[in-house]
């Protein structure tokens, strides 16, 4: 009885084992998080339209949470559309349980957006300093982007953190320099 037992606890061990590291490194693809995930991050902008193929269902074992990961999604903002190469939902677990989902983090991965991609999304920004420098002065380069954007409790938008690097840059500083 006792072997019988201890068998079916290291059974169970490695299971447990073997289903974090498949939600670790592969996931778990579905289609039932798609309407959710656009429904929350479009509801804070009607300017912003996002499509949604594939998701994987993951768990990033650094941080101990659940995230949804979709790779190559259709970002339309104020119909100028944005090359993204995924995007990760940060999710809690036990509110999936519930009926309301609580999403903590959004992290988008952008592919690299030339400067003339730059100048389309910039005209939709609000008019300030940084968008008429970049309109009037940059002539050209390559822009690698990634933005976290933080929600509350009530999945309304609360903070952001947006990373980058800038490659091949020509831009005019002033009159004769460049």
């Amino acid at each position: 009885m006792q072997k019988i037992i201890t068998n079916l606890i290291i059974l169970v061990f490695l299971i447990l084992i073997s289903l974090i590291i498949i939600l670790s490194t592969i996931g778990i693809e579905t289609n039932r998080f798609n309407d959710l995930i656009t429904k929350k991050i479009n509801q804070s902008n009607n300017s912003f339209n996002l499509k949604l193929t594939t998701i994987k269902f993951k768990l990033d074992i650094k941080k101990v949470s659940l995230f949804l990961e979709t790779i190559n999604p259709k970002i339309d903002y104020k119909e100028i559309i944005i090359p993204a190469k995924n995007i990760k939902v940060y999710v809690n677990f036990l509110s999936l349980l519930k009926s309301e989902p609580k999403i903590h983090k959004i992290n988008f991965i952008l592919d690299q957006i030339d400067v003339e991609q730059l100048k389309k999304i910039s005209t939709t920004l609000k008019p300030s300093n940084f968008t008429s420098y970049v309109y009037n002065n940059v002539k050209q380069g390559k822009l690698n982007t990634e933005l976290e954007v933080y929600l509350n409790d009530k999945n309304l938008f609360e903070n952001f953190i947006a990373r980058g690097s800038v490659s091949n840059l020509t831009t005019k500083i002033k009159k004769d320099i460049n």
